[in-house]
Parts: C-alpha cells; structure tokens; sequence
C-alpha cells in the first residue's frame, strides 16, 4: 500500500484549508517524529512549515517536556495492536513564543505491505478553551458540593419518580436517621403530614411547595417543628427531572435566634451602663434589675447590695410598684440578711441557686411585710469582687425553668453593672473606664456589631472602633491614627444624607437614632450597614461624642431582592428578537423601581469613548435628541466614569450641561448608573423622575442592582454578535467557489452545502438540512459510496468519482475530494467537488 501525500489543492482551497483551525500533519514513523507535511496554518501556533519540512524542529520538540514520555508511551502501545488503524491523544504543546496550547490529536497509522508502520498521518486541533473550561467547571462542581455538604439547612435531590438520590449531613441530622438510610427512600412515603404531602405533590406538577409545621419522620420515627420548601427541577423540554427540598429545624433556629437577641439585649443594656456612670445609684440598680428581668423573661426582678460585713441588704426591685413600702420615699429597703430562705442559700453556697418548683414555705411577705406575691420559680445569682459578695440579684416568676444560659446572661450583665458602680466609688475612674472599655471590646469582638466611638465633628473622627472592623478589610489603626475618618469610607451616594441624619439628632436634642445606609470596604465593595447610635452631651447640652454600633445588613436587604432581579432578567431578556429590543426591555425593567418614570440606555464606543443612545422611555423626543450623543470628555461622561453611581437633582445637572436649557421635560431628579463588566465602562444608564425630588434609597439599591446585570447581559450580546460575523464570513467564503461543496457530521447528517451546489442539484438549503447524505447520490451506488467513504476514514483515500443526483433525478459527472475538518465544534466530513466535463465529439 502506497503512503498518501496530499496532492496539490486549488489556491482558493487551500486558502480556506489554512484558515481553518485544523491542522494537518504527515510525520514518519521513527524518533520523535520528523515532520514530511504540515499545511499552511500551522502559523497559528508561531512556526512557519519550512521549519518542520526542513528537519530544523521535529514533532516531538514543539511537545509540552511533561507530556512527551505519554505521549511516546501511548503511540508505542497503540502501534503494538495490529488490529489498530486510528487513534486520538490530547496534550499540550509549546508555541514559538513559548506559551502552551492544548491539542486534540487524531491519527491514522500507515503500514507498508509487510505491515511495517512507516508514517502517521492525522491532524491537530487546538482546544485550550475546551481543556481550561472543563477545569474550570470541575473546581466550580467541587465548590458546589462543599457548599451542599457544609450547608446550615437540610437539603435533599429526588428523582422523578421520588426516589431520594442525594442528601446533606445536616438533613440526616435533622430527620434522625443515616444519609445511607435516606438515599433510595421514596420522599412520599417518608412523610406522614397530609399537607406536608401536598407540598411534595406540588413538585410533581411543576410548582414550587411550602410547609411549615410540625413534622413525623417516618425513616426514624422523630418528631420535629420544621419549616421545608420544595422546588421542582426542569429540563430544557419542560419535562420534570425531579425536585429539590430544603428543611429547617425551627426549634433549633428559634432557640439560636432567642440567644442571639439575648446576647444583643444584654450588649445594649451594657453599652447604656456604660451611658450611665454619671447617674445615681439608684438609677443604675433601678435599670440594671429591670434589664435582669427581661433577659430571663421574669416577672419579677430584685438587686441586693450587701456591705462588707455581708449582713445588711440593700433592696431594689422591679416592677416598681410591686409593693407599697415605698410609697412617697426614694430610699431603698435595708434589712439584714437571714441566715435560711433564698437569699441565705446563695450567700452560704456562694453560687447561684436555681429553684423551679413552687416554693410553698416562702412568699415575698417574709421579706417585704405587706406583700403577698408568691414565688414558683426563682434564681439567685451572688455579685462577686474578688472573693467578696458585693450583691445579690434575684429574678422569680418565669414561664419555664430556669436553666445555665439565664444564669450566664445574668453573670455577665450583674459584672458589667458592678463594674459600673465600681467607677462611682473609687478615684481611679479613668482606669475603671478602660477596664469596662476592655470589656466591652472583647464582647463585640466576637459580635457582628461594630462598635464605634466618634467625635462629634465633620465625617466624625474616630476615637474607637472595635477590632471586628476587620471584616470590611480595615484595621482599627486605619482610624485611630487619623489617617481615615469614618465619612472616608461612606458610600459617596449617601454621604450627604448620613451627615443630615446625624446633625438633625444633634440640633433635635435626640438621645439615640438609627439609620441604614452603605459604605466602601477596603477592597471597594459596597455593603449596606444598620447604625444605631447614642448623643451624649455636656453640661451646656452640646454634644461631646457619639457612640454607636453598625451591623452589615446587606444579605437581609438584598437576597431576595437580587434573586426576584435576576429572574425576571432572564425571563424578559429570553424573549427579546435583537439588542434593540432587549435594551428597551431592560429600561423597562428599570423603570418598575418606585419614583422612576423615564430613562436613556447608552452604549459606550470602546474606540473613542464616546456615548450612543440606543433606547429611551419616557421622555421628549426634543430631550432625547439634545442628549442623545455626547463625547468621552464632555461632563455627562465624567459623571459615569467616576464609577460610581450618582444622584442629582435635575436643577443641577441642567445647569452643568452646555446645551440649551432643558427645563421644559419638567424632570425633578436624575441617576447617572455606570454599567461595567471586568471593571471595563461597557455602557450607562440615565434615569430620572418628572414627580419625585430625590430618588430613594430601595429604588437606588433596585437599579444598581439591574445594572450590575446588564454588564454581563451586554458582554454576551456581543460575544454571540461575533460569533456569528465570523461564521457568516465562512459561509460567504465557501459560497464564492464554483466547486460544490457539502459539510456532513460523523453520522451523515447534511450540516451545510453551498450556493454552487444548491444551483447545480436544484436544491434548497431546506431540502437539504439534517439530511442523510447519501440522498445526493444516485440509490444504485449506495454500497460503492459507503465502500469508498470508509477507505477514506481510514487514510487510503482521499477521492471518489461517483456521480451526484440531482433534485429531479438527473446524474451529474463530478471528482469529489474529502477532508476530515470541524464545523460548529463537531467533526465533520467536508466534500468539494469538482463537475466533470464530457468530452466532445
């Protein structure tokens, strides 16, 4: 058998065969493969043919190091098989410039008539987009099935039939029984609560379910308080593939909750301690017994003071009208402390004494004459300084029992209390405020609430801030040394307003007031931020500082504002026939925000800079025409390149514009929205209100939200724009030649033929699309086609001369030539032929 060379081609041809990101090779079979053809667009990797054909570089050489003992191993193994004619390898080569490339190599081996191999002959495909996207996709599974395995909630997949096929930790944990019980249980029969069922049912016929309630597994029997919400899973046809739930355990989270507003409780009741080392005495008691009581949801609350001989009580309670012994009198309740009862126990025992049962020996008429409240719970908790009891607080009459959180929420508000009586009775007050200062640092440490003291002066100085500040990036140096100040970090967009907030408090007198706005962490995110802040002022009621908390709210304020977003997008961009109608779909979009009635969508030139108008809402046609262009220079676009978003009252931007005043759209507020992808300017947007001053903050969280969006919407626009300009400059190419040629995948399907062929044969393109190809020639040569296409797919030919067939039957003389290329990113089989001419008489 003779060795195939590629014979000469037709220039135009092989202007397409080296355009084409196929590249051909023919190398012997010895060594590290010297090279006898490489087609043209072997350039594309940097080297010219020469250098190959010349035997300067072999193969071999232009092999990835790491790759090329593989790659010798496996073309040994797959020349050792004598049955073997083809074979495929993927691996990485090296361009000139030395930068590495994935190929995709498919090879026919070529044997002499001893069966000696003596050349491979086969071509390359670069595929490093394919090889980098399947990593990337596989580290993006790994990442979700952390995500699935760590997640807080119970979550489990079903298939179709309600088969459970995958389940997280936390749902075994929740339901009580094993993952490996769970898998391949029927999430129907598992589940004993008819409306439980119905919820499931609902996933059945496409809709999403919700349960909330109480729940018997019937894998293991518990009995639980959940809350569960199951959505169905579709295939692209609309047919269901199964469905997802999502359980909670509700006892667990309201239990979790709960100590959350303890802990939140008890940091506020200590930061207004901390408020009150100027109050009397008996108002820190007073307060202090009262926020006891609520923290351990008593009705009842008592604060005991004891002297240093530990035998004289001194009596504060709360409610305060719990008795009538004070009447007309600010003095507190003294008495010795007795040797037995509850008081006596917690003193003797010096420990806390929890009682939860009805105490029938003892009412509080046996400590207060005159009162005949009765006690079925109580707990008594001994104040310690050093190893003296200094005080005894005791709170009574709470719903359920007394257990060890109410006695740590009591420790630790009774410490931070005595604390501050302690400022009140020594001359070292200022050693005792940093020791409360230390204190309460370390309780926000671990707090999502920041805790700030600022200075009452311009974008507030700061004179502390906790160190939990590190989660927005900063250190509390970053604004102890003056180098920041808290307006620096934010938001410009809300700069102005916090500043009104905070200086109608102070002009109004308030003693508190609370705010949500957002600010910049270091990296320049934006996050939304709860402030909630103390006045305190001096004695000519001028404010000396401010102190305060913030929380970051931002998931609360955005999740599911976001998903709602991000699903209405794609559902009313799906729809869309072309980018001009999908830019008016999205300022539509936009223009469901509360106070925005109108709007302009412009593109940015990516040469020049300039800005475009494409779509408009709302507005004059006189308007739009005087804004619809404007240069990269001009003072509309250094409002969108400052990057950030902006908000102005239309008088004031009418006022910066050089055109002719615009006052006549009657417009009271405007939004200047930079849209960007890859922190690149792709496009703006302009949005404006004819009834409203200002636009509001949920309105401003709502389009910043879309635009963030549109960037991504806007980058695929033009990447599918592309792709389909380079394929219709192929298809024009091929149509150009006056060969006939048609384009078959590996199972002879009819991809693409060209004008010359659908003239020739009088076929459409219709007629012609997704067809079997052997409908191009005539039936009685079937075999000898298929006989001939498989010499071709093994390398020992490249030619055929049978006749193709017209739409109306007639036969039609011509030489075809085959080549193996890719079309779409499929293999395909290309055909070009050539008619025949018959000779004359």
């Amino acid at each position: 058998m003779n060795v195939y060379a590629p014979a000469p081609v037709d220039k135009r041809l092989e202007a397409v065969y080296n355009s084409s990101p196929v590249i051909s090779f023919l190398w012997k079979a010895e060594g590290k493969w010297p090279v006898e053809f490489v087609s043209g667009n072997i350039t594309q990797f940097g080297y010219a043919p020469e250098e190959f054909l010349s035997g300067d570089i072999l193969y071999g050489d232009i092999i990835h190091p790491d790759d090329l003992d593989r790659i010798l191993l496996e073309v040994k193994k797959h020349s050792e098989k004598r049955n073997t004619y083809y074979f495929s390898l993927n691996y990485r080569i090296l361009t000139k410039s030395g930068e590495i490339r994935w190929v995709t190599e498919r090879s026919f081996i070529q044997r002499d008539e001893e069966g000696k191999i003596t050349h491979f002959q086969g071509i390359i495909i670069d595929n490093t987009e394919l090889e980098r996207t399947e990593r990337e996709l596989l580290e993006t599974g790994k990442k979700y099935q952390v995500i699935f395995e760590r997640s807080p909630v119970g979550i489990i997949y079903f298939d179709e039939s309600g088969l459970i096929t995958h389940c997280n930790k936390c749902f075994s944990d929740i339901i009580g029984a094993s993952v490996k019980r769970i898998i391949g249980f029927s999430i129907l029969s598992s589940l004993s609560d008819e409306k439980l069922k119905s919820a499931v049912d609902l996933v059945f016929l496409g809709h999403p379910g919700y349960y909330e309630g109480e729940y018997i597994s019937s894998i293991s029997g518990k009995r639980m308080m959940v809350k569960a919400s199951f959505s169905p899973v579709m295939n692209e046809d609309g047919s269901l593939l199964g469905g997802i739930g999502i359980m909670e355990d509700i006892a667990k989270n309201k239990k979790a909750e709960e100590l959350i507003n303890l802990n939140e409780m008890r940091l506020e009741a200590l930061l207004e301690l901390y408020q009150m080392q100027d109050s009397p005495l008996n108002d820190i008691a007073e307060y202090a017994i009262r926020k006891a009581a609520e923290l351990t949801n008593s009705k009842i609350g008592y604060l005991e003071f004891l002297n240093e001989d530990e035998n004289v009580l001194e009596t504060y309670q709360w409610p305060n009208n719990l008795s009538e012994y004070l009447s007309g009198s600010e003095e507190p309740f003294i008495h010795p402390v007795r040797s037995t009862g509850f008081w006596g126990e917690a003193i003797r025992e010096r420990k806390p004494v929890i009682v939860n049962k009805q105490y029938a020996s003892e009412t509080i008429d046996d400590i207060y004459p005159g009162n005949k409240e009765r006690l079925f719970r109580h707990m008594t908790l001994p104040v310690f300084d050093k190893d003296q009891i200094v005080a005894v607080a005791v709170v009574a009459n709470k719903k359920t029992d007394y257990d060890e959180s109410d006695v740590r929420q009591l420790t630790l508000l009774m410490e931070g209390m005595w604390k501050l009586v302690q400022y009140k009775n020594t001359n070292e007050v200022l050693y005792e405020a940093l020791r409360m200062r230390r204190m309460l640092e370390s309780i926000m440490s671990s707090s999502p609430a920041i805790v700030f003291l600022w200075k009452p002066e311009r974008d507030w100085p700061v004179e502390f801030v906790s160190e939990n500040i590190a989660q927005f990036g900063y250190t509390v140096s970053d604004f102890i040394s003056g180098k920041m100040i808290y307006g620096d970090i934010i938001h410009p967009s809300d700069l102005k307003r916090v500043r009104e907030e905070v200086e109608r408090a102070s002009r109004e007198g308030f003693s508190d007031f609370s705010q949500e706005y957002r600010i910049l962490t270091r990296s320049g995110e934006v996050r939304w931020v709860d402030e909630r802040t103390m006045l305190h002022y001096d004695e000519r009621g001028m404010v000396d500082y401010l102190q305060g908390i913030i929380v970051d709210i931002t998931e609360r304020k955005q999740a599911n504002n976001f998903i709602h977003i991000e699903c209405d997008l794609d559902n009313v961009l799906g729809k869309t026939g072309g980018p001009e109608e999908t830019f008016e779909r999205l300022l539509d979009f936009a223009l469901e925000a509360k106070t925005i009635d109108s709007g302009i969508i412009y593109i940015v030139d990516q040469a020049t800079g300039d800005f475009d108008a494409v779509a408009y809402r709302g507005l004059s046609e006189n308007f739009v025409n005087s804004l619809s262009h404007f240069g990269s220079n001009t003072l509309m676009s250094r409002l969108f390149n400052t990057g950030y978003p902006v908000y102005k009252y239309f008088s004031e931007i009418n006022m910066m514009l050089s055109a002719e005043s615009l006052d006549y759209e009657g417009l009271q507020a405007m939004a200047f929205i930079p849209v960007k992808f890859n922190d690149k300017l792709v496009a703006s947007i302009v949005l404006a209100s004819h009834k409203e001053l200002e636009i509001p903050a949920n309105s401003r969280n709502l389009i910043e939200t879309i635009a963030n969006q549109v960037g991504i919407i806007m980058s695929r626009m033009k990447k599918d724009s592309v792709l389909q300009k380079s394929k219709n400059s192929l298809n024009s190419l091929l149509d150009a030649l006056d060969e006939m040629v048609f384009i078959v995948d590996m199972e002879g399907r009819i991809l693409h033929v060209n004008t010359t062929l659908m003239k020739n044969l009088k076929y459409s393109a219709k007629d012609l699309e997704m067809k079997d190809f052997l409908m191009l020639y005539p039936e009685d040569w079937e075999d000898d086609v298929l006989s001939t296409l498989d010499e071709i797919m093994e390398g020992k030919s490249s030619t055929c001369e049978i006749p193709l067939v017209s739409k109306e039957g007639i036969l039609v003389p011509v030489k075809s030539k085959f080549t193996i290329g890719e079309w779409g990113g499929q293999d395909v089989l290309i055909a070009i032929s050539s008619i025949v001419k018959e000779p004359g008489p």
